[in-house]
């Protein structure tokens, strides 16, 4: 498994459709926003990125997929199961994360060929 220590970058996935990478530090609060510039609308995050058991992130998983279908490559992740819950523009979800050490190691080998 990573080491999560340290980690401080986290990618959220199928936040209003899109994935947008985050500066939290696992386990507390934090507040993000995206501006509409960057992100096409505002996008506005509270919550916590959390580790939780590998059933709460099957499940989590399955609905972002349900919900939308062009994440269907992050079923392909095998990092430690970690999930944003919290708000996204006073909505409640819970959507699936991953660090950005398991992104770049994942890019790395499914599409460098690594």
């Amino acid at each position: 498994m990573e080491n999560l220590e340290n980690e401080d970058r986290f990618m959220i996935y199928n936040v209003a459709g899109k994935s947008i990478m985050v500066e939290a530090r696992l386990g507390e609060e934090f507040h993000f926003i995206c501006s509409e510039k960057e992100c096409g609308e505002r996008l506005e995050l509270h919550g916590v990125i959390k580790i939780v058991n590998p059933q709460e992130y099957r499940k989590v998983l399955k609905e972002t997929l349900n919900e939308n279908e062009e994440f269907r490559v992050i079923e392909t992740l095998n990092p430690a199961p970690l999930i944003f819950e919290g708000t996204v523009n006073g909505k409640e979800v819970k959507l699936p994360a991953e660090t950005l050490e398991s992104l770049a190691k994942r890019f790395a080998r499914n599409f460098l060929d690594l």
